[in-house]
C-alpha cells in the first residue's frame, strides 16, 4: 500500500510512568514506513473522526502498513483518512496494568452519637485498587482534551466523593450511632471498604473508569476524640463501673487542662456518680462485714449470718462479743467447737486443749 510523505516514525509510550493512566502521542498523522511498539502492560488505541478505530493489547513491534492498518473498522474508507502526509489518526497508550492510589479524607466528617448529636469528628485513609472499564468513555471525556492522565488527577476525584460516601457508609441508614459502634469503626472496616468501592465504581463509570477494591487502612479523630473514644473502648474490659468512674475522674483532675465549661459539667457530673457510688461501696462493705459465719451450739451447724435461728436444729442464734486479748494463743473449745483465748473456754467453761 503507498502512502503519502516522507520519513518513519516510531509510534511508542517510551516514558512510561506507572502512575499514567494513559499517554497521548505527539503526532496525529502517521507516516509510510512507521512501526508501532507495545509494550507490557500497554494497550494502544487509534482514534479518529470522533470512534475508536482499534485496540491493539498484544505487546510487541508491530508495521503500522502490514499488520495495523488492515485491521482498522474503516479501512474500506482508508482513502478519507490519508493526506500528503500520511495517515490521520491519534494514538493513545493506556496502562492496563492494576493501579493503586493512596487516598485520604481532607476534612474529618462529622457522625453524630447519641452523647454528641452534633457529631464526633472522624478521618479516614486507606488505598484503592482503579482499572479501565469503557475505553471509548474515557477518550471522549478526557483523553480527547489531555495529552496525559495521571492518578493524582483520579485523587482529586476520589477524595471529593469520599466526603460524601463515607458517612452515609458508617451510618447504614441510621440517623446517629452510639459511642460503643464508634469505637469499633476498624473492626468493620473490610465491610465499609467493599461499600464504598460499589459506591466509588459508580461515580468514576461515568469517565470509563472502575474500583475494583477499597482498602480502609485507619480511621482518626482529633487527640481530645482520640482519648475519649479509646476510653470508652476500655470500659469494655472493666467490671466494676464504679472503678472506671474514679478512675476517669481522677485521670481528669490530674490533667487540670480542661477548664472549659462544658468539662466542668462534665467534671461535676462524674463527681456526684462517684460520690454515689462511694456512698453505695461503703454500704455494701458495711453489709459484707456485718455477714459470716456462726456454729451452732447445740448441733455445730456452720450457719451463714445473717440467720437468727440454726438451719438444721432450730436453735437461737446467739451473737457474742469476743474479748479483745492478744496476749493468749487461741485454743479449740471441744464443746462450742470453736477457737477462744484461755485454758478455759469463756462460753461453755469447758477446758479447752
Amino acid at each position: 500500500m503507498a502512502w503519502f510523505g516522507q520519513g518513519r516514525d516510531t509510534i511508542e509510550w517510551e516514558e512510561y510512568r506507572p502512575d499514567l493512566l494513559f499517554y497521548k502521542w505527539k503526532n496525529k498523522e502517521i507516516k509510510e514506513g512507521s512501526k508501532l511498539i507495545i509494550r507490557a502492560g500497554q494497550k494502544a488505541i487509534f482514534y479518529a473522526n470522533g470512534a475508536v478505530e482499534g485496540i491493539f493489547e498484544e505487546e510487541g513491534e508491530f508495521d503500522i502498513d502490514s499488520q495495523i492498518v488492515p485491521f482498522l473498522s474503516t479501512f474500506s474508507g482508508l482513502s478519507s483518512l490519508r493526506g500528503d502526509s500520511g495517515l490521520r489518526a491519534e494514538v493513545y497508550f493506556v496502562n492496563a496494568k492494576e493501579m493503586m492510589i493512596l487516598w485520604g479524607t481532607r476534612q474529618r466528617i462529622m457522625i453524630p452519637t447519641p452523647e454528641v448529636p452534633s457529631g464526633i469528628p472522624v478521618g479516614c485513609n486507606g488505598n484503592m485498587i482503579i482499572e479501565f472499564r469503557d475505553y471509548l468513555t474515557f477518550i471522549q471525556k478526557v483523553a480527547g482534551i489531555k495529552s496525559s492522565y495521571s492518578l493524582s488527577d483520579i485523587s482529586e476525584r476520589v477524595v471529593s466523593e469520599m466526603n460524601s460516601i463515607l458517612p452515609e457508609v458508617i451510618l447504614s441508614g441510621h440517623q446517629m450511632i452510639g459511642m460503643h459502634a464508634l469505637a469499633q469503626l476498624q473492626r468493620n472496616q473490610r465491610q465499609y471498604g467493599k461499600r464504598i468501592a460499589e459506591e466509588l465504581d459508580k461515580e468514576l463509570f461515568d469517565i470509563g473508569l472502575g474500583v475494583r477494591d477499597v482498602n480502609i487502612n485507619a480511621f482518626s479523630y482529633p487527640p481530645e476524640i482520640q482519648e475519649m473514644v479509646e476510653k470508652v473502648a476500655a470500659q469494655s474490659f472493666v467490671q466494676d463501673l464504679g472503678k472506671y468512674t474514679q478512675i476517669s475522674v481522677t485521670d481528669s483532675m490530674q490533667d487540670g487542662q480542661n477548664t472549659s465549661v462544658a468539662g466542668m459539667a462534665a467534671q461535676a457530673a462524674l463527681g456526684l456518680e462517684v460520690g454515689q457510688q462511694m456512698i453505695g461501696n461503703m454500704k455494701k462493705s458495711n453489709e459484707e462485714k456485718a455477714a459470716g459465719t456462726y456454729t451452732c451450739k447445740e448441733c455445730g451447724n456452720i450457719c451463714q449470718l445473717p440467720a437468727k435461728f440454726c438451719s438444721q436444729c432450730g436453735a437461737p442464734i446467739k451473737i457474742e462479743k469476743k474479748l479483745q486479748t492478744t496476749s493468749q494463743e487461741e485454743r479449740f473449745c471441744t464443746e462450742c467447737r470453736k477457737m477462744v483465748n484461755g485454758k478455759f473456754c469463756p462460753d461453755c467453761g469447758t477446758p479447752t486443749v
